[in-house]
């Protein structure tokens, strides 16, 4: 999937430093590294972001739903 949702979230990953994206890659391609780095972001929130849903740190889904966009948009407005 290209689009630029995904640029502006890779953008926003890449922003969260090595350890949440390490390839930095801001190619508008929601591919495997754009999903590890998603995986990675959720595990950091996880009490935010998969708690709500019954799942644990250890069960990030790199899915960008509800929580994971709830949690992206509080740190972008800070």
């Amino acid at each position: 999937m290209r689009s630029f949702q995904v640029k502006c979230l890779q953008e926003f990953l890449k922003s969260q430093g090595p350890e949440i994206y390490p390839e930095g890659l801001v190619t508008g391609y929601f591919g495997p590294l754009t999903f590890s780095a998603v995986k990675r972001f959720q595990q950091k929130y996880w009490q935010e972001i998969l708690a709500p849903w019954g799942l644990t740190r250890d069960q990030p889904t790199g899915f960008v739903g509800q929580t994971t966009r709830a949690k992206i948009n509080q740190l972008i407005s800070y």
